[in-house]
């Protein structure tokens, strides 16, 4: 039975924090694979994802001192 992101342990499966970001499962492997996104393998085949991590992965960029281009 695949874990919601309300479940106790906060963990999703790749297909739900697709769905959860709205991009492909593809997307999700990728940012694991590239290290961007941090994910724990329970068996051979078996990964699930952090609900934070992935919320705080795709949190829009506030701004701030430097969030436009200086150009000199």
């Amino acid at each position: 039975m695949p874990q919601s992101p309300d479940s106790p342990s906060g963990l999703v499966t790749i297909k739900d924090a697709a769905a959860r970001c709205g991009v492909h499962p593809n997307t999700i492997r990728n940012l694991i694979l590239r290290g961007e996104l941090r994910a724990v393998r329970i068996g051979a085949r078996i990964v699930r994802i952090n609900a934070t991590d992935l919320d705080t992965l795709f949190t829009p960029y506030q701004g701030g001192e430097y969030s436009t281009w200086n150009r000199a």
